[in-house]
């Protein structure tokens, strides 16, 4: 009615509460330790359309580039440079291309999972255009597998899982990448100024205010990083967020 130039009152929307939800950032023990019992995975009954093969390799690239699981399953073999070490994710949730980085380690994991994914005998399995983790059959792997996998690692690793989107969610190994990485850039001496920018362009958010949503448990889990910091971005790590 307003539209059509008709007078009438239009309440305002009201604000969405803003969430307290906190995520699980994992210690590095744990991390270590998930690694680990991911490679002892073994399945029960084989099935083709088991996606096991990919899953080890998989938690390693969530963990050690931050990538959300749609991003990383979305992931093409002609995006993988593994000598050049870095992939193209492309169309992320923001709707950029970006160029994310993988260490030694990553780049091996990669060459041993592209080796045996490769002898299987699926035509194409190779091809450009095709995705790189790919279940059993060549078919594509659905995060609910690659979770339901997740929840397995948590339950050897004697970490409780409460469920019902609680966690410990397989994007809180984006929220500890987060985490991790900032600690490891302050200790390797980087202004803390340069690293929040850093962080956010290698998570590929638009803006730095998204980014500080991913490092607001580092006070607690890292008080010397913190004494690094002026009043000028304490807003980083509020003395009340307080991780549960």
């Amino acid at each position: 009615m307003k539209r059509s130039g008709i007078e009438c009152y239009v309440p305002k929307l009201p604000k969405r509460p803003s969430s307290d939800f906190v995520p699980y950032i994992f210690t590095p023990t744990q991390i270590e330790d998930m690694l680990k019992k991911a490679d002892e995975i073994r399945v029960r009954r084989f099935m083709i359309t088991t996606g096991v093969m990919a899953f080890p390799c998989l938690l390693r690239l969530l963990y050690s580039t931050g990538l959300r699981i749609s991003e990383a399953l979305s992931i093409l073999n002609e995006d993988v440079h593994i000598e050049q070490q870095y992939i193209r994710i492309r169309s992320s949730k923001n709707g950029c291309d970006r160029l994310v980085p993988i260490c030694d380690s990553m780049k091996e994991s990669l060459l041993q999972y592209i080796h045996y994914r490769n002898r299987m005998p699926i035509d194409g399995i190779s091809d450009n255009k095709r995705l790189l983790f790919v279940k059993c059959d060549g078919t594509a792997l659905s995060s609910k597998t690659i979770s339901h996998y997740f929840v397995d690692v948590l339950t050897q690793c004697g970490i409780p899982y409460i469920g019902g989107h609680h966690g410990p969610r397989l994007h809180d190994l984006r929220h500890t990448y987060a985490v991790h990485v900032l600690a490891q850039m302050a200790r390797n001496g980087t202004d803390v100024y340069a690293c929040l920018p850093i962080l956010s362009t290698a998570l590929g958010h638009l803006s730095l205010a998204s980014t500080e949503h991913y490092v607001r448990l580092t006070a607690s889990m890292f008080p010397e990083i913190e004494e690094q910091c002026s009043q000028l971005n304490s807003f980083v790590f509020p003395i009340h967020y307080i991780r549960r």
